[in-house]
């Protein structure tokens, strides 16, 4: 307690000096520099790094002047505070902007109280090692850029020997204080020095340049130092206030560590308090319960709603990942790695950032719809994780990858094995179409959502789909206009494009993309014919698909010695069929299902030609098929026939009463369901 009051006691007796000492003149003669040229570069945005060089070239030069009379290098450290001061108000004044001083650390990196290395005089810096050698380099004129190049590479290495490895700070203060020592040998023109040593131009205002003679010649203009200065430099400011500051400084100095002290024990206080909140709002949300996250969902969604997966913790994540070290690929919906959990099963991984797109409760709401989605050929959901900021869907694992690395990877793909990949998503497809309530719609298919197993069976992601609009009906709700999916560019249906509207026969279009990609193996995005004109693949397609003595230049290279010409004539007629411009002109997914079992399955070939003889058209075989689909005038007329769903999970009543639609053609009896590689 006796200490406290002796501290405060002696703050008082010392706060009368400080005026005294703050109201002490800068010995700085600022006067003649060009501060509307200062002025005009400073104001410039992009002009901050040479402003700093004229502000550093202006305090140099006024510090040589200084130097002059007094024999030390800048201004004593006793009246650096005010001339700091005095400099920023005389630039301010002047024009130039007030943050001009901040972004060039006036008082930090640019000093006025030179002290390198312990020299604070100008015979010291003279004596220091190789200083001799920047007197030769630079007693020349420093005009030319060879000559100042030279002066400059001399400067340079005599700093580095001498600094060796200091911080820039320190880089800088000796730099001005051997150019203070430099000018002041006499008989050199500083300004030109100045302009030389700090890059600028136009630094005087004055007609004349502004020189700096030897010390024993000429009084710096506007200072009149005391005889003991001029007997003994460096001295004559520190004898004055010493005497005026030692007190103050013992009193100072303690009353600013308790104040530190004590500020630094608020703030370590208020940070604990905070990092505990923190702890307490992310566990809540992601702690060992992860249910908590999904509990918050239902209570801001349906009540009761219940799917079958499990709910993964952060930790359970990163821990799958090993850190988030094994990335599989990523993309526009995040990036993929691959995990191992704790039960030995591996899966993939999306990770999905926190945005303002998609809401806390869209993301549960899109885990509900995926968690009661079961199919053979879709990508199953195993779990998902929620946190405050991330979001991670759990995925079950696809060996040989994506369709894309196999079709454009140089990764060889059968023709077999192509085949039944058609039949693999059309399956898929139909699922979603017609076993779905309500019905949903992909809206993104193309090869890299197509994933393959290690048997080679493919299965769909179904990451982002919407609920599909009846394309059929006249009027079509509100909630399902402008519906905006992630599509790619080369598979978007064209009538998406123009009324915003998804509907099911959108993916059929995709997936006549998807099967013409199949076949040929080329990308979809440009094709170059041998006329070097640009088109896109289904533009080129259809010159092929329409000639039947060209057909056979659709097939991959890579296959083309092991393809079926009778599969293929079916692939290509599905394909002209999928892709056609008109969205009613096209099949069903249940259709293409039906003609794909019919056509590729030799047992059933006789009973799809026989039926093509009764209903008056005929799926393939070449443009006279072709013809009668798109000019022969069919009739929807009774109700459809349901075809069972190759899915084992699939509802096994109709859920549509009517499958069949105009221009397109009627469905056959169903056909008992004998796929290839054990489909269900």
């Amino acid at each position: 307690m006796r200490r406290r009051i002796l501290a405060l006691l002696l703050v008082g007796a010392a706060l009368p000096l400080l005026p005294a000492a703050i109201a002490a003149d800068c010995p700085l003669d600022l006067s003649w520099p060009n501060y509307g040229l200062m002025a005009s570069i400073c104001s410039d945005e992009n002009g901050h790094s040479k402003c700093c060089r004229y502000i550093n070239a202006v305090i140099a030069v006024s510090s040589a002047m200084y130097a002059n009379t007094t024999g030390i290098l800048g201004v004593p450290a006793e009246l650096s505070d005010a001339c700091i001061g005095n400099i920023s108000d005389t630039l301010v004044s002047k024009g130039i902007l007030p943050t001009a001083t901040s972004f060039c650390g006036l008082g930090i990196k640019i000093q006025v109280s030179y002290q390198c290395i312990g020299m604070t005089t100008i015979l010291q810096m003279l004596q220091s090692p190789n200083f001799s050698d920047v007197t030769r380099s630079c007693a020349t004129l420093l005009s030319d850029d060879f000559s100042c190049k030279k002066c400059l590479n001399t400067g340079l290495s005599y700093l580095r020997h001498l600094v060796g490895e200091q911080d820039n700070v320190t880089l800088n203060t000796c730099r001005d204080a051997a150019f203070v020592a430099f000018v002041s040998q006499g008989n050199i023109s500083t300004v030109d020095t100045a302009s030389c040593f700090f890059s600028v131009q136009g630094l005087s205002a004055l007609q004349v340049n502004i020189s700096v003679p030897s010390p024993a010649g000429l009084i710096a203009p506007n200072i009149a130092p005391s005889p003991l200065a001029m007997q003994i430099p460096g001295e004559h400011v520190t004898g004055v206030l010493s005497k005026h500051h030692r007190s103050y400084k013992l009193a100072l100095f303690p009353a600013i560590g308790a104040l530190v002290t004590g500020l630094a024990v608020i703030l370590m206080i208020v940070l604990i308090l905070l990092i505990r909140k923190k702890s307490r709002e992310l566990e809540k949300i992601e702690g060992t319960n992860p249910l908590d996250a999904w509990s918050s969902c239902l209570k801001k969604g349906q009540e009761g709603s219940s799917t079958i997966f499990d709910r993964f913790s952060y930790r359970q994540m990163k821990k799958a990942t090993r850190n988030f070290g094994t990335v599989l690929g990523g993309g526009e919906n995040g990036i993929i790695f691959k995990g191992k959990l704790t039960d030995g099963s591996v899966v993939a991984i999306r990770r999905i950032e926190s945005s303002p797109k998609q809401g806390q409760l869209e993301f549960c709401k899109e885990m509900e719809l995926l968690g009661r989605l079961h199919h053979r050929h879709l990508v199953g959901l195993k779990g998902f994780c929620l946190t405050r900021f991330e979001r991670f869907q759990v995925y079950e694992y696809m060996e040989n990858g994506s369709l894309k690395d196999h079709l454009h990877c140089k990764r060889l793909l059968p023709w077999k094995n192509r085949i039944q990949i058609a039949i693999d998503v059309a399956n898929a497809l139909e699922y979603l179409h017609f076993y779905c309530d309500p019905p949903l719609c992909h809206g993104d298919i193309k090869p890299s959502n197509v994933l393959l197993d290690r048997n080679y069976l493919a299965k769909l992601a179904v990451s982002g789909l919407v609920q599909c609009s009846n394309g059929d009906s006249t009027t079509i709700s509100s909630t399902l206009v402008n519906v905006k999916i992630h599509s790619t560019p080369g598979y978007v249906d064209p009538c998406y494009v123009v009324n915003q509207v998804v509907t099911p026969k959108s993916d059929v279009y995709s997936y006549g993309v998807l099967l013409l990609e199949l076949v040929t193996g080329k990308p979809v995005a440009q094709h170059h014919d041998d006329d070097n004109s640009s088109k896109n693949l289904v533009e080129w397609s259809r010159e092929l698909i329409g000639t039947d003595y060209r057909l056979h230049e659709l097939v991959d290279p890579a296959v083309a010695d092991a393809f079926d010409l009778d599969e293929l004539q079916v692939m290509a007629d599905v394909i002209h069929w999928c892709t056609h411009r008109d969205g009613a002109a096209r099949p069903s997914m249940k259709q293409v299902l039906r003609i794909l079992y019919e056509r590729l399955d030799p047992l059933s070939g006789g009973l799809a030609r026989a039926v093509a003889g009764e209903e008056g058209y005929y799926y393939g075989g070449g443009q006279s098929g072709r013809k009668g689909k798109e000019g022969a005038e069919m009739q929807c007329g009774g109700e459809g026939r349901c075809l069972p769903s190759s899915s084992s999970t699939s509802r096994s009543y109709c859920s549509r009463s009517v499958l069949l639609e105009c221009n397109s053609p009627e469905e056959a009896h169903p056909h008992p369901q004998s796929s290839p590689r054990g489909l269900p």
